[in-house]
């Protein structure tokens, strides 16, 4: 299987299925067409950011030699990185998009609280990540097996930060949706992505990684999944509540 299968299989595949069921269902409502004409302008938003956040990460990464890709199984690479994986930051948020967008169906108004000073949240939340940050930076730099982990730390850490200090209220008061949108498209991308390793696709080296396998899937790449949907997850959260008349 090529890396562009891949991506017609098992991303752009049901992310277009996934897209295509939501309008259908909201076809004779027009509050939730308005509502999903939000939500995809938002992911389409988050696509872009991840793309430009992701890049520099993902071809750092193929420079240490955490992971690399079949010659025979991609089109061609920009940089270290294949066009394939460029097209999967973009692709991912808009399968999560879909995840999420049932979800948001039963969860109604999402109120923001931006604006309000929100203080205790706000330093829990920046103590919080500062610590977990330093930690992973420390990781970093003194255990090579750490190195894929922590390196997903130091990079994602920062705008999970942002994200929390935003709005931590509106973040905690839909905890629910948030959880929603980040375990099941963390479970679905851990299953595919063990699937890709076990076909070629790409290959997690050892060196650089903790050794902790699910099957045949590093516990790493698991939680590059996690790390990134919640991201996803808290990003679509924010950006509707700010369309709720108590986020103005």
């Amino acid at each position: 299987m090529t890396y562009l299968a891949f991506l017609l299989w098992f991303v752009i595949g049901p992310a277009l299925v996934l897209g295509l069921a939501l309008h259908w269902t909201g076809r004779g409502d027009q509050k939730v067409k308005i509502r999903l004409r939000r939500h995809w302008l938002g992911t389409s938003i988050l696509a872009l950011i991840a793309l430009l956040w992701t890049t520099p990460w993902d071809n750092a990464i193929i420079a240490k030699g955490v992971w690399s890709y079949g010659s025979d199984r991609v089109l061609a690479t920009v940089g270290l990185v294949p066009v394939e994986e460029y097209a999967f930051m973009i692709l991912m948020p808009f399968f999560n998009a879909g995840v999420m967008g049932w979800f948001l169906a039963k969860e109604g108004p999402i109120p923001s609280n931006w604006r309000s000073p929100q203080p205790k949240a706000r330093w829990r939340m920046l103590f919080f990540y500062g610590a977990l940050w330093s930690a992973a930076l420390a990781m970093l730099i003194a255990f090579e097996a750490a190195f894929y982990l922590s390196s997903i730390l130091v990079w994602f850490i920062p705008p999970l930060l942002i994200q929390s200090l935003f709005d931590p209220a509106c973040l905690l008061r839909h905890r629910r949706l948030v959880v929603a949108g980040t375990f099941l498209p963390t479970l679905y991308f851990s299953i595919v992505d063990a699937l890709a390793i076990d076909r070629g696709i790409w290959t997690i080296h050892e060196a650089t990684r903790s050794g902790l396998e699910i099957g045949n899937l590093p516990v790493e790449e698991a939680f590059f999944f996690f790390t990134t949907s919640l991201l996803l997850a808290q990003g679509l959260v924010l950006w509707h509540g700010l369309f709720h008349p108590s986020g103005k």
